[in-house]
């Protein structure tokens, strides 16, 4: 039974997620306010699944630890990603418009039904920000964007939204252009919000699971485990923010007999663990990690 719980914990966590947003979508609230409420229940559920059965006992955080994360996905990834979403609406939305008179139809298949646009919707941005992270791994100028998202030394829910505001602008850029611009409408939009935040906290989670062949398909924590490794193979891998399809079609795909090391983060950096000096980072990475340079290809 213990089995089968890790290996269905996973997808399910996801489908009550999906379904309570498309409960929520029927009434009269506000579509963002649906997102929060679909999101936070899960959150603490997911919270609550770390403390019964954690992968490592080792990743628990201190209470500094929580806080800054807590920082972090307030300001760095839910506000920066916020004001991206403002700032390229109209502009999106209107090149889009343009795009589809030139062709005389709409771009995205919103006769569909919401069930098959989802998936749609997660392959077409995850293609977007699949290039965006590979490249903030595989250039100097990405890695100091990007870098701050690997300082954590414990994984658990909260570490998702570890990231530099550049860094969050930059990855929600490149996921929600292409689904403004081809027209994708706003109920679809909260759903594939509310998949790819609960996925998001879900692969960087410290819970005992074991998804099986889910690994393949989407970003689970077991395979996201081996991109924040501290060796270069594994962490120069699993691009892929919600799906592993482009790891798989671009040949980044990692993944290996053993589970998972418990030692994350950043070889040797010596980076402080309060939140301005994480802002500085994109400016002052080398004097922190001086073998950064033989780290990258």
């Amino acid at each position: 039974m213990k089995k089968l719980l890790k290996i269905v914990t996973y997808p399910l966590l996801l489908l009550i997620a999906l379904e309570i947003e498309a409960q929520l979508l029927q009434t009269y609230i506000p579509i963002g306010i649906t997102v929060a409420i679909a999101v936070i229940p899960l959150m603490l559920g997911i919270w609550g699944l770390e403390m019964i059965s954690p992968y490592s006992r080792s990743w628990r955080p201190t209470l500094h630890q929580f806080l800054l994360d807590f920082c972090h996905s307030l300001l760095s990834a839910n506000a920066a990603g916020q004001l991206t979403r403002i700032a390229l609406a109209g502009v999106m939305a209107t090149v889009g418009a343009f795009l589809a008179a030139k062709v005389g139809s709409q771009l995205w298949p919103t006769h569909w039904p919401l069930w098959l646009q989802l998936p749609l919707a997660i392959l077409v941005a995850d293609f977007g920000v699949y290039w965006a992270h590979r490249w903030m791994h595989l250039s100097r100028l990405g890695w100091r964007l990007h870098a701050v998202h690997h300082t954590p030394t414990k994984l658990y829910f909260l570490a998702s939204g570890r990231t530099h505001p550049f860094n969050a602008v930059l990855s929600h850029g490149a996921e929600i252009i292409p689904l403004i611009v081809l027209g994708s409408g706003p109920e679809l939009f909260a759903l594939w919000t509310v998949f790819k935040t609960v996925n998001g906290v879900l692969q960087h989670s410290n819970i005992d699971l074991t998804p099986g062949w889910l690994n393949r398909i989407l970003a689970t924590n077991e395979q996201h485990w081996h991109h924040h490794s501290q060796e270069r193979a594994p962490s120069n891998s699993n691009f892929g923010n919600t799906t592993m399809i482009w790891d798989q079609l671009f040949g980044t795909y990692y993944t290996s007999d053993e589970r998972p090391s418990p030692v994350v983060g950043i070889a040797g950096a010596e980076i402080p663990e309060h939140y301005l000096a994480h802002l500085s980072v994109p400016f002052t990475l080398r004097q922190y990690q001086p073998s950064f340079d033989q780290q990258l290809v």
